[in-house]
C-alpha cells in the first residue's frame, strides 16, 4: 500500500482529545445557534414588518456590544438591502425609544448619512416578541466602506477633515432634539467619573492570575490618582454647552468612500452631556496612535487638524457656536476624563464578559493607560494645541 498520500492522525493524550471534543462540540452549538437566529430573524422581518421576503441573512462583525446583520430582501422592484441589529440583553427600551428618536431627529435636520430607523407594523422602531428577551430594529443599508476598527485607525488627511465635519454637523442637526423625558440610563461624565473609583476598586477584588489582572492591579493605584486629579470647577462646566452627543464616535462607526465619511451608525451609546465630552473621546480615538514604540501617544497635529476643522465647519454653518473659551481651556482635563472613561469601560467589559480574549482586552488596557500618562505628562502641549483652535 502506498501510504505517502494518506494523511495519519497523530496520537493524542486524553486530555488533548477532550479538548478538541469540546471544540467540536461548541462549533456544533454555534451552527444550531446560528440556524435557529437565521430562522428568528427572517419570521420577526416577515411578521412585524412590511419591507418584503428576506432572502438572505448574514452575520456583520466586528461589534462589541450589539450583534449585527445584513438583509437581503425581495421587493417589488428588485432585491433591497437592510440592516438589523439585535440588542444586548438588558437594555432598557426607554434606551432603544432615545437612540431611534434622536437618529431620525438628525436625519429630518440634515444628517444625510445616518440609517433611518425602519418602523414596524405597529409604527414602533423595535420588536420584542413574546417568546424571546432580545431586542430587534431594522435600518437602512449604509453604504461605503467599513475601512477601520476603533483601534490603530489610521486615516489620511481628508478623512480627518471628512470626519471632523460630520461630527460638527451631528451637533448641529441634534441640538434642537427634545428627548421627551427618555434619556440612556448611564450618567452623564461629570456624574459618571467619581464612580469610576468604586467600581474599579471592586473589579480588583476579582482578579485571578492572568497577565490582564496583573497588570490591572499594578496600575490600578495610579489610575485612581488620575480619576481623583480630573476635576472641574462648577462655574466653568455651567458654562460648557449641554448636547445629544454619539459617545462613541469612532472610525470603526463610520463608513467611508473616496476618503470621504458615507455613513454613520452606532448611536446606541447616545445621550445627553457636555458636547466638549463627545469631541474628546473623538480626539482619544482618532488621534491617539498604536504604534508599537509610540503607542499611547496623541498625535498633536492629528488634533490640531480634526478640531479646526470641527470649529471652521460650526463656523461655517452659522447656528451653534464653536467650542468656546471655557471648552477649550477644560479640553485637556476632559481627554483625560475621556480616557478613564475608555479605561473604565474595558475593565468593566472584561470582568463582566467570561467569553472575551485575555491578549485583546490586555492590548486595549495597556494602550489607554499608557494614553493615560502621556496626557498627565502633556497637559502644557495639549492646552497649546487647543488654543491654536479657537479664533
Amino acid at each position: 500500500m502506498n501510504t505517502r498520500k494518506i494523511q495519519h492522525q497523530a496520537k493524542g493524550s486524553p486530555g488533548k482529545s477532550h479538548e478538541l471534543w469540546e471544540i467540536a462540540h461548541e462549533l456544533g452549538l454555534v451552527a444550531a445557534e446560528s440556524t435557529f437566529l437565521r430562522k428568528q430573524i427572517v419570521e420577526i422581518v416577515e411578521q412585524f414588518y412590511r419591507i418584503g421576503e428576506v432572502k438572505e441573512v448574514y452575520e456583520i462583525h466586528g461589534g462589541y456590544i450589539n450583534r449585527s446583520f445584513g438583509l437581503v430582501v425581495q421587493t417589488d422592484k428588485g432585491l433591497k438591502d437592510y440592516f438589523l441589529r439585535k440588542y444586548k440583553r438588558g437594555i432598557a427600551p426607554d434606551e432603544i425609544k432615545f437612540e431611534h428618536a434622536l437618529i431620525n431627529h438628525c436625519i429630518a435636520k440634515g444628517l444625510t448619512v445616518a440609517a433611518r430607523v425602519i418602523a414596524n407594523r405597529q409604527g414602533r422602531t423595535y420588536v420584542k416578541t413574546s417568546n424571546s428577551r432580545s431586542i430587534f430594529a431594522v435600518y437602512e443599508f449604509l453604504n461605503g466602506d467599513d475601512k477601520y476598527t476603533w483601534d490603530n485607525p489610521i486615516l489620511n488627511d481628508e478623512e480627518y477633515i471628512s470626519a471632523a465635519k460630520l461630527l460638527a454637523i451631528f451637533h448641529n442637526a441634534a441640538r434642537d432634539f427634545d428627548p421627551k423625558g427618555l434619556q440612556r440610563v448611564e450618567a452623564r461624565i461629570l456624574d459618571l467619573l467619581p464612580t469610576f473609583s468604586v467600581s474599579l476598586q471592586e473589579y480588583a477584588q476579582a482578579t485571578s492570575t492572568s497577565k490582564f489582572d496583573r497588570y490591572f492591579l499594578d496600575n490600578l493605584k495610579h489610575i485612581l490618582n488620575v480619576i481623583n486629579n480630573t476635576r472641574f470647577d462648577q462655574t466653568e462646566t455651567s458654562k460648557m454647552p449641554l448636547n445629544p452627543i454619539h459617545c462613541d464616535y469612532h472610525p470603526g462607526n463610520l463608513k467611508f468612500e473616496n476618503s470621504q465619511v458615507v455613513g454613520i451608525f452606532d448611536f446606541d451609546w447616545s445621550k445627553v452631556d457636555l458636547r466638549l465630552f463627545d469631541v474628546c473621546l473623538a480626539l482619544a480615538y482618532f488621534c491617539s496612535s498604536w504604534e508599537d514604540h509610540h503607542d499611547g501617544e496623541i498625535r498633536l497635529d492629528k488634533c490640531i487638524l480634526f478640531l479646526k476643522t470641527y470649529q471652521e465647519q460650526m463656523k461655517r454653518m452659522g447656528v451653534m457656536a464653536p467650542l468656546n473659551e471655557i471648552e477649550i481651556k477644560n479640553l485637556p482635563t476632559m481627554l483625560a476624563a475621556a480616557n478613564l472613561y475608555l479605561i473604565n469601560w474595558i475593565v468593566t467589559t472584561y470582568y463582566t464578559d467570561p467569553d472575551l480574549n485575555d491578549y485583546e482586552y490586555l492590548a486595549y488596557l495597556k494602550h489607554t493607560v499608557r494614553l493615560m500618562h502621556w496626557i498627565e505628562n502633556h497637559v502644557n502641549d495639549i492646552t497649546q494645541m487647543a488654543s491654536t483652535t479657537f479664533r
